[in-house]
């Protein structure tokens, strides 16, 4: 936690090795002059526990929301903003569907759930994600695989950052139970959160921001999503699937202004 000002809880992807710090490395000092901003790792990943499902809800997304509830539970936060990145963003929208009195303004990068017309299956970025730790386990090489989809410039990705996201994704109680895998039978329809009937009846501003060469969830997938009726979007070229570091200042500027003073 840190800054003072509204409550915003910063929610980071679903890759391999993912954490919040991590996912905002580049964001979390801006984000603090403004806001008491609040980094969590999803049960799964990073520092907590490590059984998503031990939420009990249809899918992770659905677990990922209420995992949130429950982190606002246990520190007293009757409501906060959500900025939610990929797996992140989807978690916020299933939380923002179940208890829309918890949540205020809504930021959503590239969100999980979404659909794209005539698509034949997942995309290879989700496919590197849901296969990391099957087959032969995971590996430098199918951890390089995937970080190379998270940005459309790889040269901004450097040996540190990515050695440091192999090092948290061999956690052994990770390697035990990763939270996200090819679900069996092929993905149910409470994975495509963009297809939810009440996402129509989701009143709250919200800015979606999204990479106009995102190759994990492609910007097409943006469609479903305009039922929201209070929603704002932003696409950015020659940015990839990690907006809020790859365009930082960007993010940082626009995220701001829209926190502040979105009425």
């Amino acid at each position: 936690m840190s800054g003072a000002g509204e409550d915003v809880i910063l929610l980071h992807g679903g890759g391999p090795g993912a954490t919040g710090a991590s996912n905002y490395s580049k964001n979390i000092d801006a984000l603090s002059q403004h806001f008491r901003c609040w980094v969590i790792d999803f049960p799964g990943w990073g520092q907590s526990s490590k059984n998503l499902n031990a939420f009990g809800g249809l899918g992770p997304f659905h677990n990922g929301g209420r995992a949130v509830r429950h982190f606002m539970d246990a520190l007293g936060l009757k409501r906060a903003h959500l900025v939610g990145n990929s797996f992140g963003g989807g978690s916020a929208l299933c939380l923002a569907m179940d208890h829309p009195e918890r949540v205020d303004r809504l930021v959503l990068m590239g969100p999980g759930g979404g659909v794209v017309a005539g698509a034949k299956g997942p995309t290879e970025g989700i496919k590197l994600l849901l296969n990391y730790y099957l087959g032969e386990g995971p590996s430098l090489e199918k951890l390089q695989a995937f970080i190379g989809h998270l940005v459309h410039d790889r040269s901004l990705l450097t040996p540190e950052l990515i050695r440091g996201r192999f090092e948290a994704s061999m956690d052994p109680g990770i390697r035990a139970n990763p939270p996200l895998v090819p679900p069996p039978g092929g993905p149910g329809k409470e994975t495509f959160i963009s297809l939810d009937p009440r996402l129509a009846n989701v009143a709250h501003r919200a800015l979606f921001i999204w990479g106009l060469q995102d190759k994990v969830n492609p910007a097409q997938g943006l469609e479903p999503f305009r039922v929201m009726p209070n929603a704002d979007y932003l696409l950015l070229t020659n940015c990839g699937h990690w907006a809020q570091w790859e365009h930082a200042q960007r993010f940082n500027d626009v995220v701001t202004s829209f926190l502040l003073h979105a009425d």
